[in-house]
């Protein structure tokens, strides 16, 4: 089976004053359709930046990126906007909704910018899925962190992407809020198809993933991948503990 995404020999560097930073060092990585793929590691090690590079957001040194059939590197900005736009869900920490937009025209937003109809029981579907239906109407302000990051989901996969980048998703919600949001997109990658990279600090949200893959100094640490039935809480941080991360 193609990944839908492949990243071969990718590299990053930033300055820092007079010196650099190597923030991705040669990183390899396949995520196959259907697959939530789970990447952990100390903050600065490079998991934003690889995101980032992959969703076209930011350009790496070295390296190729084939998203869903297309190369990155091969795309001008345009090329990269609508790919990101139509076949990716991108779901942020920080929720970036458009204040002055109701959470419904949130959820539209996509739609909206590339001047398609919509039926609206897309919308309502969407809004149902993650619980905030009775909220549509309230503006981002009027609304909570865990609801804030419930309709970026909802925004996020209001497309059936083909490929979802998830960055902390429950890094800035309760535990309870937190659950709910793993079990959601547990059950998007089995419904749809859909390749899901996941990057997290928490062990227990890798827990649900397929597979887990640990990132140290700008390099995944091939040995210590889980996968399939290795993939459990106590296996996670058993592996966490081993590489002192």
């Amino acid at each position: 089976m193609d990944a839908a995404l492949n990243v071969a020999g990718l590299t990053k560097t930033y300055g820092l004053g007079e010196g650099k930073v190597d923030v991705l060092r040669g990183v390899d990585l396949a995520v196959p359709p259907g697959q939530m793929c789970a990447v952990m590691g100390p903050s600065g090690v490079g998991k934003s930046t690889l995101l980032s590079c992959v969703s076209g957001l930011v350009q790496p040194d070295a390296g190729r990126i084939d998203v869903l059939g297309e190369d990155m590197a091969a795309l001008d900005d345009e090329g990269r906007t609508l790919l990101r736009r139509k076949r990716i869900g991108i779901i942020y920490q920080f929720f970036n909704l458009v204040g002055n937009l109701t959470a419904e025209e949130n959820v539209l937003l996509p739609f909206l910018i590339d001047g398609v109809t919509v039926d609206p029981k897309k919308i309502e579907h969407g809004l149902e899925r993650v619980g905030m239906t009775k909220r549509r109407k309230h503006l981002p302000s009027q609304l909570s962190g865990g609801e804030m990051q419930l309709i970026s989901i909802a925004r996020a996969l209001v497309r059936e992407p083909a490929l979802v980048l998830a960055d902390e998703p429950t890094g800035n919600v309760n535990v309870a809020t937190g659950e709910r949001i793993m079990a959601l997109l547990c059950e998007v990658t089995r419904e749809s198809g859909a390749a899901l990279l996941l990057v997290t600090h928490n062990p227990e949200d890798a827990a649900r993933a397929d597979r887990v893959v640990f990132m140290r100094d700008g390099e995944l640490e091939r040995e210590a991948e889980l996968l399939g039935e290795e993939v459990s809480s106590d296996a996670v941080h058993a592996r966490l503990r081993e590489l002192g991360i």
